[in-house]
């Protein structure tokens, strides 16, 4: 489990750079109120690394479900705080978290831009103790 969880904390992270370069752009992040095409393009690109980790259902916030047998499922939020992100404000967070049976067996979340400092990820899997 702690190859896999070091696996998703560095996906996420890649991700959670994605979107803090989208935050630092010139003109601002592209997108509107709680909409903004950053969050489909993390999505999209977490789906695809996180099912060549473990290939098994994935719910996304964007794009929906994409069933596969097991008892497994990928939960992914690409970026919470969509609305504050494109209103110019820290603290939004890309969010992982893997399932088996209903049960959490893994989580990462990762906020690139954190109000106060820089980035500032979390992360947890089942036998690693404590966050």
């Amino acid at each position: 489990m702690k190859d896999l969880l070091t696996a998703v904390i560095a996906a996420v992270e890649a991700e959670g750079a994605q979107l803090a370069a989208e935050f630092l752009k010139p003109d601002g992040p592209r997108g509107r109120r709680g909409s903004a095409p950053i969050d489909t393009e993390i999505e999209e690109r977490l789906r695809e690394k996180l099912q060549a980790l473990v290939p098994c259902t994935f719910v996304g916030e964007e794009t929906g479900i994409s069933e596969k047998a097991g008892d497994s499922v990928w939960l992914v939020d690409p970026h919470d705080g969509t609305s504050e992100f494109t209103g110019g404000r820290r603290g939004s967070a890309v969010s992982v978290a893997l399932l088996r049976n209903r049960i959490p067996v893994l989580g990462v979340v990762c906020s690139p831009l954190s109000p106060d400092r820089g980035r500032d990820t979390i992360a947890w899997a089942e036998g690693a103790g404590p966050l």
